[in-house]
């Protein structure tokens, strides 16, 4: 069953979504970007293991993928 979360903020989202993720697939790394089809920007991050990708990370969209 899922749980009934509370936020203020796409961070606290973020970081819950994040926690409920861990607890149901084995994966390292989860992040949320913004995309407005120019660049890509990193909001947030969250590496398990090895750190692959840090929050405010920026591409250009076409090299993105």
């Amino acid at each position: 069953m899922l749980e009934l979360i509370e936020t203020k903020s796409l961070n606290e989202a973020s970081e819950s979504v994040f926690q409920l993720l861990k607890q149901s697939i084995n994966i390292n790394t989860f992040f949320i970007a913004k995309n407005d089809g120019i660049k890509v920007d990193v909001l947030n991050v969250e590496n398990t293991e090895k750190i692959l990708l840090e929050e405010g990370f920026q591409i250009d969209f076409q090299e993105s993928y």
